[in-house]
């Protein structure tokens, strides 16, 4: 999978950059979706979810 990730970036890097974006927004939107049908009680627990990937992606 990570060759086939690798020839995919060098080949064509911009659409590379469009997939992980991609996935990147499914995971947000989901973390999102997930957080409004939550029961009051398990809402900490998500907002720390979406508070340690986004604590993730700003280090990178």
């Amino acid at each position: 999978m990570w060759t086939v990730l690798e020839q995919v970036a060098a080949a064509a890097p911009q659409l590379f950059l469009y997939v992980v974006g991609l996935f990147v927004v499914m995971i947000l939107l989901s973390l999102l979706i997930s957080l409004r049908r939550a029961e009051a009680a398990d809402r900490p627990e998500i907002i720390r979810a979406l508070a340690d990937l986004m604590a993730f992606w700003k280090r990178r």
